[in-house]
């Protein structure tokens, strides 16, 4: 019997892991914000393989909201589940973030100065 269940396990704990990838290189699209009409610095999100993004959202790199679109770009680092964004012109900013298994990238920010966070999951996008 420890035959047979060894090879599931495996099975189940390579699936598990794969859903738990943080990789976040390539081109995502905001598709649902929570909670529903809350502000999210990210509309749409480009990080390349080099540590470095693109971005546009209604927030300045500053962290202005006047209703316009904005593009930034900057630098990026990820460690295990955190990614600190480095805007050019604005300060850095960490979210959670982890891969659904169905793809999909979860960003969890806790905005600065305030007790709430603001979750988006973003959807694979073409740049």
């Amino acid at each position: 019997m420890p035959h047979i269940r060894r090879p599931r396990l495996t099975l189940c704990s390579t699936i598990l892991l794969s859903g738990c990838s943080t990789n976040i290189a390539g081109s995502w699209q905001t598709a649902e914000i929570h909670p529903k009409g809350a502000g999210f610095p990210i509309n749409q999100v480009t990080f390349d393989n080099q540590g470095k993004y693109t971005a546009t959202g209604e927030f300045s790199a500053g962290g202005v909201y006047n209703g316009d679109t904005h593009t930034t770009t900057g630098t990026y680092k990820k460690q295990w589940q955190t990614v600190r964004i480095s805007p050019v012109g604005g300060p850095p900013l960490e979210y959670k973030t982890r891969r659904r298994l169905d793809g999909k990238l979860v960003m969890t920010l806790k905005v600065p100065g305030q007790d709430h966070e603001v979750t988006a999951v973003l959807a694979p996008a073409t740049p």
